[in-house]
């Protein structure tokens, strides 16, 4: 088995040094090359590829344009390629984007000192882009997705209305001060893939090789320094070690905490790749009066969580926000984690409240799902719901089994809709989901679970 990936790239020199790069992997097979917009499309219709690597500023047609074309009418995972940061774009623009696979920020040239960690970045974004079930979801019969409209249109419809914005755009060769995000994010996708790749996904895409070639091994990373910030909590030698040994854990105490004062139930939801569209999904499906405050982590860049709240609220009828340290919890908000930070339920003064802070990625995430639902199990117990969504990796899993352990219900989105079945996969099969099921009918059982 190959994986077929198309580069679009108005950069002769750019398209062979990313090409000579995604060539190292032994299964990669880069099918074609595209100069501008139009070509990428064609290139897209002609080939059908597993991945397509995609600039996001081209001529005749830019990137954003032909990625609407593209998955209108040939949905393709899509790894956005640019010299463009995301915190550069309007929050319209960052939307769409999430609409794509991922986003690598190219380095400030091939060759420079930042290509290393882009080498790394790409490579296994575009082989974790290859497990995607994107082209089988948007094919799926428009009654089967979203009720009798299709999936493909509804993303349409929703957020490729923008396109015209990028013409107003020059590139912006910026690679930010160390990016720690990035540096944590290649240890969570090259892990995920070393550990978590189902055995029979894992046999066709030869994981002896991928661990050679897209995964450094743990000597490696031992010789490798890796950069965090001054203020995080985390050591060099903890993101190493979380190759080397298990993933990070987080079992709190569950033992009651008495005299808390609940006034509602409580909805705790988790997601990774293809979440933002799933929960959307499931949102616009909750009425305003909703009696309930429903909480959500979403494995984010900081740069798109803001864009991410501001197109949910456009989208449902739900008062949705990013939330904020000590926030007291109030029922019929949504309250979207902040990016690079956990989100966890606390206490002051007999209330719920919110806590946000930094501290160790916990299954190579920073928020972190199990911390969020860990948090709900012990003070909301039996009058709490989590929902576990698409993704890859084992984020939230336990946590999901410590909501049902106490005595809430739980939810794992069922494979038909899911973009990446992993962590829903691996929760139904250890027996902590109460309802496997397709997004579009898990917002009827948030409903029942709120009148109750």
């Amino acid at each position: 088995m190959t994986i077929d990936v198309l580069i679009a790239d108005d950069s002769q020199y750019l398209r062979k040094s990313i090409a000579d790069i995604l060539k190292e992997h032994d299964l990669i097979n880069i099918v074609d090359y595209a100069k501008d917009g139009i070509e990428a499309i064609n290139l897209v219709k002609k080939h059908g590829p597993d991945v397509l690597v995609l600039d996001l500023v081209m001529p005749k047609k830019n990137g954003l344009d032909a990625f609407k074309e593209i998955m209108e009418f040939h949905p393709t995972p899509t790894v956005i390629l640019s010299a463009i940061s995301p915190k550069n774009l309007d929050s319209s623009i960052q939307a769409l984007l999430m609409g794509a696979f991922d986003y690598i920020i190219k380095p400030g040239g091939i060759g420079a000192k930042d290509l290393p960690r882009f080498r790394e970045e790409l490579l296994a974004k575009v082989l974790l882009a290859s497990q995607s079930q994107i082209k089988r979801i948007f094919k799926k019969d428009e009654d089967i997705l979203s009720k009798g409209r299709s999936l493909r249109q509804e993303m349409v419809d929703r957020i490729f209305d923008f396109g015209q914005y990028l013409n107003r755009l020059e590139p912006i060769q910026e690679i930010e001060q160390k990016q720690d995000y990035d540096s944590f994010e290649i240890i969570k996708v090259k892990a995920i893939l070393k550990e978590e790749i189902e055995p029979k996904k894992a046999k066709e895409l030869s994981s002896e090789k991928i661990d050679k070639r897209a995964i450094n091994s743990s000597e490696t990373l031992k010789r490798k320094q890796i950069k965090v910030p001054p203020k995080s909590k985390v050591q060099t030698t903890t993101a190493a070690g979380q190759i080397k040994k298990k993933k990070s854990l987080h079992v709190p105490d569950l033992t009651p905490i008495k005299g808390v004062f609940l006034n509602s139930n409580i909805i705790v939801m988790g997601a990774s790749v293809g979440g933002p569209r799933t929960i959307t999904t499931i949102l616009k499906e909750i009425p305003r009066n909703f009696n309930a405050p429903i909480l959500i982590v979403q494995h984010l860049s900081s740069h798109f969580t803001d864009a991410f709240a501001d197109n949910l609220n456009i989208e449902c009828d739900l008062k949705i926000e990013v939330a904020q340290n000590s926030e007291i919890i109030q029922p019929g908000k949504v309250y979207i984690a902040p990016g690079d930070m956990h989100m966890e339920i606390s206490m002051d003064n007999r209330n719920p409240i919110i806590k946000i802070y930094k501290g160790t990625p916990v299954n190579y995430c920073m928020p972190s799902i199990d911390v969020l639902f860990y948090s709900a199990a012990k003070l909301y117990r039996d009058r709490a719901m989590g929902i576990l969504l698409t993704g890859m990796g084992s984020d939230g899993v336990e946590g999901l089994g410590a909501i049902k352990k106490v005595g809430g219900q739980t939810i794992a989105e069922a494979e038909e809709t899911s973009i990446l079945y992993a962590m829903p996969k691996f929760a139904a099969e250890k027996g902590f989901a109460n309802f496997v099921l397709p997004n579009f009918k898990i917002s009827e059982k948030v409903l029942e679970f709120i009148k109750k």
